[in-house]
């Protein structure tokens, strides 16, 4: 049978004080193309043409927002997406979806013309997203929105001027949101908001006056934050709690600060000086607390991922320039609770110095899930509870050494998303709850074995939206149903176990 390709939707673009995008019954959407579609479905069952139409409505996934659109910065606030895309005459904008029953429509046209705000680094927070953004008069800035044209407004004018404050790495704490911005007097340093302008102020100077230090790796910590400076003497990791006070954890005169990862009271982080040996370290709250753990040769750890007060990572492999790895294992995955003695390998799945080298490593309901290799199965789906017994193969998606290759994996309310190849299908979207009976494939948008290579996905509802490839030439925003598995009615797909 033939796989469904999905149903552009027929998009109008109505210049006002809101720009909207309409959508139609499905019957009105592109008709031409909707109709050819059906048709080559249908030559052996004259007919069921309507019935067809329903199926695959019902099933598949619908394209979301103008052709050509490029969207990205994908965020699920205030019972919608928000993204940033363009459209033609208004450059990169604001839009929302609320799902395939309300299509996309432009939030506020900030910035008149073909130039766009350029909205970025949406970031949600209590009943607003927050992004930064550039109206043309003042210069990138914060702005928030609630989903409407009347409440999308500038948090606050850091900068006045043309200039902008460039506020960047928006990180969320609980209440509120820390990030960088730059004024005359302060230089680059940090702040944070509550998403009003009252609440919007400097947290604290780690450069008194106008100058600046690098700050990066802004990292939630609980109720705190955590960050890394940098400047010509040392790179110095802090702390900032709730009341803004800022202590100093650990400090080096060389070398880079990397891999925050926070789980618990515990932070994790490592130290590169040069040497082709990574450094592991952990903090506690506690003022100059941080203590090394254990060194690793090789490639550097990676892929950090934080569950039950430790973290879980890969570890062991070869380096790209034939720096020499765990000869033992190869790359692994490896678990730490901050003490030497409790730093090890959880389970060596592919035996000898290769390693699986696992990726993508996410946490959902207390299970680590990541894409592994053994050898003779292909890279699959795998999850752990962080024991040797408990870490095993979820499902062999693809039979044989090939493998599916998960990529791109997302836990979102007690759902795993994540895309996966196999031969009859190419690289499509999927599902799974973590056993192998509910491990399914949404979608297959890119026809036949061709593969639509799906990313960054986002839960809303019922609904999952995430960007996929059509044709090799074009990216655009989908929006698939989630539901217990009904067979459609072209038949469920040989490889996967869904429409």
């Amino acid at each position: 049978m033939k796989a469904w390709r999905g149903v552009p939707v027929l998009v109008s673009v109505l210049v006002g004080s809101l720009i909207g995008v309409g959508c139609g019954p499905a019957a009105e959407v592109g008709g031409d193309e909707v109709v050819a579609s059906v048709q080559s479905s249908v030559d052996a069952t004259p007919g069921n043409a309507d019935a067809e139409v329903k199926a695959r409505r019902a099933c598949g996934p619908d394209r979301v927002g103008p052709p050509g659109s490029k969207p990205e910065w994908l965020t699920r606030g205030a019972g919608r997406l928000f993204f940033s895309a363009e459209a033609e005459g208004l450059g990169r904008e604001l839009w929302s979806s609320r799902g395939r029953a309300g299509c996309a429509s432009v939030v506020k046209d900030l910035r008149p013309g073909v130039m766009g705000s350029v909205p970025r680094f949406l970031t949600p927070l209590a009943s607003w997203v927050l992004f930064v953004a550039d109206d043309g008069e003042h210069g990138p800035e914060l702005w928030r929105t609630d989903g409407t044209a009347a409440g999308t407004v500038m948090v606050k004018d850091v900068l006045p001027g043309e200039r902008g404050s460039a506020p960047g790495s928006l990180t969320r704490v609980g209440d509120l949101v820390y990030f960088t911005a730059t004024d005359f007097a302060h230089g680059q340093e940090l702040w944070r908001t509550d998403g009003t302008a009252a609440g919007t102020r400097l947290v604290h100077e780690f450069a008194p006056g106008p100058a600046s230090l690098l700050l990066t790796s802004l990292t939630a910590w609980g109720d705190q934050l955590a960050l890394v400076t940098y400047s010509a003497e040392a790179a110095v990791l802090w702390s900032v709690d709730s009341k803004g006070q800022a202590r100093v954890l650990y400090q080096s005169t060389v070398g880079v600060l990397s891999s925050l990862t926070a789980s618990g009271r515990r932070l994790f982080f490592l130290r590169d000086v040069g040497t082709d040996i990574a450094e592991l370290w952990v903090a506690s709250e506690r003022q100059g607390s941080a203590t090394r753990v254990r060194d690793f040769t090789g490639e550097f750890p990676s892929s950090f991922a934080a569950m039950d007060g430790q973290v879980f990572f890969m570890a062991g492999a070869d380096g790209v320039f034939g720096e020499q790895g765990d000869t033992r294992h190869g790359g692994e995955l490896w678990r730490s609770d901050g003490t030497a003695v409790g730093t090890r390998v959880v389970r060596d799945i592919w035996p000898g110095p290769k390693g699986s080298l696992p990726s993508d490593l996410v946490v959902m309901d207390g299970v680590l899930y990541f894409a592994a290799e053994d050898g003779w199965r292909g890279r699959e789906l795998w999850r752990s509870d962080g024991t040797l017994l408990g870490t095993w193969m979820v499902w062999d998606l693809q039979w044989g050494e090939q493998g599916s290759e998960p990529e791109q994996l997302v836990a979102e309310d007690g759902s795993l998303f994540f895309s996966a190849k196999t031969v009859l299908h190419g690289r499509e979207a999927w599902a799974s709850d973590g056993w192998l009976w509910n491990t399914r494939r949404l979608t297959d948008i890119a026809p036949g074995t061709s593969s639509s290579d799906p990313h960054s996905f986002v839960r809303l509802g019922s609904e999952l939206f995430f960007l996929a490839n059509e044709t090799v030439a074009e990216e655009a925003l989908w929006v698939a149903p989630l539901r217990p598995f009904v067979p459609c009615l072209d038949g469920a797909a040989s490889d996967g176990r869904g429409c």
